[in-house]
């Protein structure tokens, strides 16, 4: 794989050229153009957004400054390949507070990038915008209903928030972009409030470069989901964009030169207020975002989902490495991690029917195991809870055996007497809006643990 640094001293610049927006027979298009400045070699990348078009499409206000926000989101997974220290933007312009905002989106979006690619680089020395273009954009003004876009990805939570929203706000849209077969069910039940968007990477010549040794890795996708949600609340007059990141999210996987590298990133509190602070003060005033489970852990978001989505047990899908193919791989953080967070909730004989096994009866998870749950170790990149949250869950399932019938990743494993704290603090660090706090609340309270 070919260095950082030997990447640097090349002069590499990434360039993003343009952004266009047209209609197709049945489809809205956003198209964008991108490149890579190798000496004097120039590489392209085209990528695309399709969506359907829709009678809920209620409005077309000048939607430039949203669509520019959109290419800057989606053009990391063209920048990572180099890394370039040269932004060049060709077709807008950022002032110097939002150039910071990039900055530190790109630097903490790409942590895990950074930590596993061996990177020493500053948030002020990642990527340096620079605008060619002196166009400004005027914020988007549209008159907004007071309805909601939940985006549906087809794990437990997003379900959870589906299931406790549906009776409350029945005209809710349901988004999923490029949805695997557990988020296509939940669209197909509503098919008058689905939206199903396809998105189009440069594959091709991505795996080129990944092929010759460029530089890969994590990027930050909920910033690209959130970006395109704002679109999508601007074209179908709607007001809140209800995401299920919950309280989890905030925590860190490792500290690496002082920076604290967390997979989960672009789902943390902290995106989420930056990401509504620059929305509110560049894009518009009209659409707004924020986590409904934010206030809860996963604790909470386990037990509500053994009791509201019982019809959702054999459906969903939390696996990344098997979505696709609509399975459980039964090997990876997320499928121990969600195996975990049910096994006090869902009876034995279902939960392992749903994972098609004992996954805390496989002696090969030790090592994921052990990142789980020992502070020690390195936490898995994965979207995973906190320590404590598996360690509550592990001493809760612990005792409800009898030591000779410990299954083996349980046999060593020393439970912890922990005060595990299940209050919810709906007034702690959220933005729900007070009608959403108050079905939040009242299915929570019903919960006993």
């Amino acid at each position: 794989m070919k260095n950082f640094n030997e990447l640097r001293a090349q002069n590499n610049q990434f360039i993003y050229k343009s952004y266009v927006m047209y209609e197709e027979s049945n489809e809205i298009v956003v198209e964008f153009l991108y490149a890579l400045r190798e000496k004097e070699k120039i590489s392209e990348f085209y990528h695309r957004l399709r969506l359907p078009k829709s009678e809920k499409i209620k409005t077309n206000p000048e939607l430039e400054n949203i669509l520019f926000h959109i290419g800057m989101a989606e053009a990391i997974s063209y920048y990572k390949i180099a890394a370039p220290k040269e932004f060049i933007i060709e077709c807008g312009t950022l002032n110097v507070e939002q150039k910071k905002w990039f900055q530190k989106l790109y630097f903490n979006g790409l942590g895990e990038f950074i930590y596993l690619n061996k990177i020493s680089v500053t948030q002020e020395d990642l990527v340096d915008f620079i605008c060619l273009n002196t166009k400004n954009f005027a914020k988007i003004s549209v008159k907004t209903e007071q309805n909601n876009i939940i985006p549906i990805g087809g794990g437990k939570d997003s379900l959870v928030s589906y299931e406790l929203l549906k009776s409350a706000f029945p005209d809710s849209l349901l988004f999923s972009m490029n949805p695997i077969v557990a988020s296509q069910k939940i669209l197909d039940k509503h098919p008058a409030h689905a939206i199903k968007l396809k998105r189009e990477l440069d594959l091709e010549k991505i795996f080129d470069f990944n092929k010759r040794g460029y530089l890969n890795g994590h990027i930050p996708f909920s910033s690209i989901v959130g970006f395109i949600s704002i679109w999508l609340g601007l074209l179908y007059k709607t007001r809140y964009i209800v995401l299920s990141n919950e309280s989890s999210a905030n925590e860190e996987n490792i500290i690496y030169n002082g920076q604290k590298i967390n997979h989960q990133y672009s789902k943390s509190i902290e995106f989420e207020n930056d990401f509504r602070e620059y929305v509110a003060q560049f894009i518009t005033d009209d659409v707004e975002y924020f986590s409904f489970l934010r206030p809860l852990d996963e604790i909470h978001i386990a037990k509500l989902f053994s009791e509201v989505a019982q019809e959702h047990f054999f459906d969903f899908r939390s696996c990344n490495v098997g979505s696709k193919k609509n399975e459980w791989c039964g090997k990876c953080p997320k499928c121990l991690f969600t195996y975990i967070m049910l096994c006090n909730y869902i009876d034995d004989v279902t939960l392992q029917k749903i994972f098609g096994k004992d996954m805390l009866n496989d002696p090969e998870l030790k090592e994921l195991f052990d990142g789980l749950s020992q502070s020690d170790a390195v936490k898995p990149f994965e979207c995973v809870g906190t320590y404590d949250e598996v360690n509550y869950a592990l001493s809760q399932k612990y005792y409800s055996y009898k030591k000779e019938e410990l299954p083996c990743l349980l046999k060593n494993y020393q439970p912890k007497e922990m005060k595990y704290n299940l209050e919810v603090d709906y007034d702690g660090q959220n933005n729900l809006p007070e009608k959403f706090k108050e079905v939040l609340r009242e299915h929570v309270s019903r919960l006993s643990f």
